[in-house]
């Protein structure tokens, strides 16, 4: 019985080493004697196994970080400011209120955020809508944060403007900065091609430390209320004088003080300068 269990093995290992030797197709050539000649023609097997790289390899618990990391999403998006850099750092009318670089900034200089910025809106031909918001710093005597709202009315020979203001202020003599707020007009009328005549008026209120800061009295680059008028006179197109007085109130000695003024007036094109 063992034998013949031994022969049936053989038999099969011996059929099975002949199918693998067999070759897949047999090409038939014929001799100069006639005869046939079966030459057996074997298949190439290539085996195409990945190249390893050792730049490929990463560990697993690198790889379960990365992809965690691609199914991360923020729940806000960070804004990106594209205004240039010297912006940014220089004008105060493209930051926030607070910085944590602000005191480095301005311990470098006191005027490193000092602006002026001027917004138009024209509503006709003879009205226009503006605001404009400044910054002045004076080292050693304060300085001013404001924005003026304001219209200009224009028809034939007359021309009106007139506005509002508000901000705050600080000088060494006061610990905290104090707010102030006022309103002004300025009427002007064309007599002819050389004669203008010019009147304005201006409230300001600065609260109780008015009285007792001589930095706010003396300062020419504060509002102060006033009121006043002047005529000006060209010498040709471009070129003329104006002169007039001006009433400025005193808080200190609580009366209106006289200004006499004389100022030159330029005319370029449509661009006027003069000292109102």
């Amino acid at each position: 019985m063992k034998r013949g269990w031994l022969v049936m093995m053989m038999i099969l290992s011996g059929m099975c080493v002949m199918r693998a030797q067999t070759p897949a197709k047999l090409t038939y050539t014929v001799s100069k004697e006639g005869k046939i000649r079966a030459l057996p023609k074997y298949k190439t097997y290539e085996l195409a196994l990945p190249a390893y790289s050792y730049k490929s390899y990463m560990p697993s618990t690198k790889m379960d970080v990365k992809t965690k990391w691609k199914e991360f999403t923020p729940e806000f998006q960070l804004p990106l400011d594209e205004s240039p850099m010297d912006v940014q750092v220089l004008s105060a009318a493209y930051r926030p209120f607070f910085d944590i670089y602000a005191p480095m900034i301005q311990a470098v200089s006191p005027m490193a955020f000092d602006f002026r910025e001027t917004s138009i809106v024209p509503v006709n031909n003879n009205m226009v809508f503006f605001t404009a918001g400044s910054r002045y710093t004076w080292p050693g005597a304060g300085g001013m944060t404001t924005i003026n709202p304001g219209m200009i009315w224009r028809q034939a020979d007359w021309t009106i403007t007139g506005g509002g203001f508000a901000g705050r202020f600080y000088t060494p003599f006061n610990p905290y900065p104090g707010y102030m707020a006022g309103a002004n007009l300025q009427v002007k009328y064309d007599v002819n091609k050389r004669i203008a005549l010019r009147t304005w008026g201006q409230y300001a209120f600065y609260g109780e430390g008015e009285n007792y800061n001589p930095y706010m009295l003396m300062n020419p680059f504060y509002n102060h209320t006033s009121v006043g008028g002047a005529a000006e006179f060209m010498i040709n197109e471009n070129f003329g004088i104006g002169g007039g007085i001006n009433y400025e109130y005193n808080p200190y000695k609580r009366r209106m003080e006289p200004q006499y003024q004389l100022y030159p007036v330029f005319r370029n094109m449509n661009i006027k300068i003069s000292a109102w």
